[in-house]
């Protein structure tokens, strides 16, 4: 029986009546689904996939991740669909992030050891691929981290990890439109920073978080720095500042990484959510999932690491979606 256009926009308003906010983190050998409360609702592991750094949940409600060794996509049944493989450059082979195109029709991956970003379809066929500055000489790990694409322009958004920059790149030119280096930007502190993520905001503006740097930056859409928060302006107690999203109310929702603990306090935050002028009002603990989920523990330390690199919230984008369809 085919639906009206009625009875589908019903549907989803019922749907949207019911809805609840979830959010899905990559986390290293495995993808974890929560909710607001802290539930554990839904894991995914595969067991040749490491390295889970970028996860996302799809409209269909499938799973779409980069984990070291490429691209996987699988159904809301956890079936895997497709495994596209990064390709080996001279050091060897890590993708470091992915971005989902059209609904979910379409991929890229940012491959790190080839030094370009490459669009895939479903079926693993290659659309195009935007090469990168090479950074061949520089350790592997150390090069790219997260892409992310750029609203109402064919470009991404690029993260030159130790680099500690930003790119704007065009795609399938590898033209570069844009380049702002962080460390001008930010608070003189003791430790490392790096380029790790980009959100780019509903107004255009910028959010950037720098990894063991523990800062995040807010520009404007030339660059400028509007704001610029430490792990301690924003009392978090955290290694890392890492993959982040936007929620509908405005504010951005962070993954605080607790990769190499040294003692268990420093890595109680695992994510949170922060306002626009820099106040935390909610967070996730480690105490909260450590009892759910079983992590990677750290041989020096035999501390367990739940290892949490990137966040996507959605359940309004969901209801967006299903409404979209119908329009």
């Amino acid at each position: 029986m085919k639906l009206t256009p009625f009875i589908l926009t019903l549907a989803c308003l019922l749907a949207s009546m019911h809805a609840e906010e979830r959010f899905l983190l990559a986390a290293d050998n495995q993808v974890i689904e929560i909710n607001r409360a802290g539930k554990v609702t839904d894991i995914l592991k595969h067991p040749r996939h490491i390295g889970i750094y970028d996860a996302w949940r799809l409209p269909d409600g499938g799973i779409a991740y980069a984990h070291r060794g490429g691209l996987a996509v699988f159904d809301s049944a956890h079936k895997l669909l497709l495994d596209h493989p990064a390709r080996a450059g001279a050091t060897g082979t890590e993708a470091s992030s992915c971005a989902v195109l059209d609904g979910g029709s379409k991929f890229a991956l940012m491959d790190s050891g080839a030094c370009q970003i490459r669009v895939v379809d479903r079926s693993g066929s290659v659309i195009s691929e935007t090469p990168l500055p090479d950074l061949a000489a520089e350790p592997l790990h150390f090069r790219y981290r997260m892409i992310r694409t750029v609203r109402g322009e064919d470009s991404f958004w690029v993260a030159q990890y130790a680099r500690k920059t930003l790119l704007k790149v065009q795609v399938q030119t590898g033209k570069i439109q844009q380049t702002i280096p962080l460390e001008p930007l930010l608070k003189q502190t003791p430790t490392t920073k790096k380029a790790f993520a980009v959100l780019q905001s509903g107004d255009g503006s910028l959010f950037v978080s720098t990894s063991t740097g523990c800062q995040l930056l807010h520009l404007d859409e030339s660059g400028k720095a509007q704001q610029c928060w430490t792990r301690e302006d924003l009392g978090l107690s955290c290694r890392y500042l890492l993959g982040m999203s936007q929620l509908s109310n405005g504010n951005v929702l962070i993954a605080c990484g607790d990769y190499h603990l040294q003692q268990p306090d420093e890595g109680r935050d695992l994510l949170a959510e922060i306002t626009t002028d820099g106040k935390v009002i909610w967070r996730f603990t480690r105490d909260q999932l450590v009892d759910q989920i079983e992590g990677a523990v750290d041989p020096r330390t035999k501390l367990e690491e739940m290892r949490i690199t990137h966040v996507h919230a959605y359940d309004t984008e969901r209801a967006n979606q299903c409404l979209e369809v119908n329009r």
